[in-house]
């Protein structure tokens, strides 16, 4: 991955302290410039020791479309995918270095404010507060890149650039498109809210990049949703619980807050703690847990609930880390890293949720949705089929209103999907 320094990122020192303290303030206005490190949490150990049920792992080359969908999809069971990123552009040209160079004058969404506004950085005062300046390392809950407008970046010049082009041209140069360096696992193409237009359609899909304790807090994903995360850097640990967990179990109101990091330090011992039948609680709720690696993909079904947290070096190589820097002239700090690109989707398989879902909270993307689909049916028996399934949902009673969470979102590194229908 490669390590950054000031040199690298190239900022201005009081600009790089007046920038990031105005997006933690915008992030966590409860928090003062001193707190975010209050609990201490760079001191825990937040990787899988314990007993636990791991979520299956399957081949992406050994499994097909039609076994995905019978064994895992339709029977509602997450999985982690060994293989998806084997053959991806973005598995080795998505490094911090290399987004650092192609998007040096572009701003990245790290949070939303208390009116839901996106909090942005660029990519060099970002990248130096989460590998450089070790501020992130000291961070209860670091910023954490969550960006759905990543398709396509346009460069913003600079002012000397902006007198010696026109509008159009600098609208029309694109410095780099993403989305040519992925491609959507063959079990998730269907993505049938594609049907509805880009102006219709909630965000999707996110670059999701951050150091260790970012994360997600424990959430479900909108509209009935399913989810795919591919990791192609560093370390996340997922637990994951079934639709039907009882909510203020695994997410009680004596949380101090939202974030994943709180989430692990108060909730892990909880969870396994044994009960008198001899189980510890997480299993006893179906608790399942996944260590994802790079080149791994964890598919999560629609409604359940899941909390993320990137991991970091561990204590006892940390120490050792520590002590050998101990001996430099100049003290190496480490900094660990992840970068994943995560999309939710609709597919013929969840259609039925999501349907009953979005006509409750959406309806005017339902009918969106069930237009395009009446339209195609008449032409194509995959989406008369599809047509058929939802009239046979006209007198199924409306769902409880869904979570507007996105797939990996959390207070301090959020993105939440529109309820707006305008």
């Amino acid at each position: 991955m490669g390590t950054l320094t000031i040199r690298d990122t190239k900022v201005i020192p009081h600009r790089y302290v007046r920038r990031i303290w105005r997006a933690k303030r915008l992030a966590r206005e409860e928090l003062d410039a001193f707190a975010w490190g209050k609990h201490n949490y760079q001191e825990q150990d937040f990787w899988i020791h314990e007993p636990h049920v791991a979520a299956p792992t399957i081949d992406y080359d050994r499994v097909s479309e039609k076994d995905f969908i019978r064994l895992y999809e339709a029977p509602s069971i997450p999985v982690n995918i060994v293989g998806v990123t084997r053959d991806w552009p973005a598995a080795w040209r998505w490094t911090p270095r290399a987004l650092l160079e192609a998007f040096k004058q572009e701003k990245f969404k790290v949070s939303e404010d208390s009116h839901g506004d996106p909090v942005k950085l660029s990519i060099p005062y970002y990248l130096h507060y989460a590998m450089v300046s070790g501020e992130a390392q000291r961070d209860d809950s670091p910023l954490y890149i969550f960006d759905s407008g990543f398709g396509r970046r346009k460069v913003e010049p600079h002012h000397d650039a902006k007198r010696q082009r026109t509008s159009e041209q600098r609208k029309d140069r694109v410095k780099a498109d993403l989305l040519d360096d992925y491609t959507v696992p063959k079990y998730f193409t269907d993505d049938l809210f594609r049907l509805t237009g880009r102006r219709r359609r909630p965000p999707y899909r996110w670059i999701v990049i951050g150091p260790a304790r970012s994360g997600t807090g424990i959430h479900v994903d909108p509209l009935g949703t399913s989810a795919w995360n591919a990791l192609l850097q560093g370390h996340k640990r997922w637990v994951l619980f079934p639709p039907s967990t009882p909510k203020d179990v695994i997410e009680p109101n004596s949380l101090p807050d939202h974030e994943a990091s709180s989430w692990f330090a108060k909730m892990i011992p909880k969870l396994n703690e044994v009960q008198a039948n001899g189980q510890t609680l997480g299993a006893s709720l179906g608790m399942q847990q996944i260590l994802q690696g790079p080149g791994e993909t964890v598919f999560v079904p629609g409604g359940w609930h899941h909390v993320v947290i990137n991991l970091g070096i561990v204590l006892a190589f940390l120490d050792f880390l520590e002590r050998l820097s101990a001996r430099l002239t100049r003290p190496f700090r480490p900094a660990d890293f992840t970068v994943a690109i995560t999309q939710n989707f609709a597919s013929r398989t969840n259609l039925e949720e999501v349907w009953l879902r979005t006509r409750s909270s959406r309806p005017k993307l339902a009918k969106k949705l069930l237009t395009r689909i009446e339209k195609l049916g008449s032409i194509d028996p995959f989406y008369s089929g599809l047509r058929d399934q939802i009239y046979r949902l006209n007198t199924v009673p409306a769902c409880p209103p869904s979570s507007s969470s996105s797939s990996s979102s959390s207070s301090s590194s959020s993105s939440s999907s529109s309820d707006d229908d305008s």
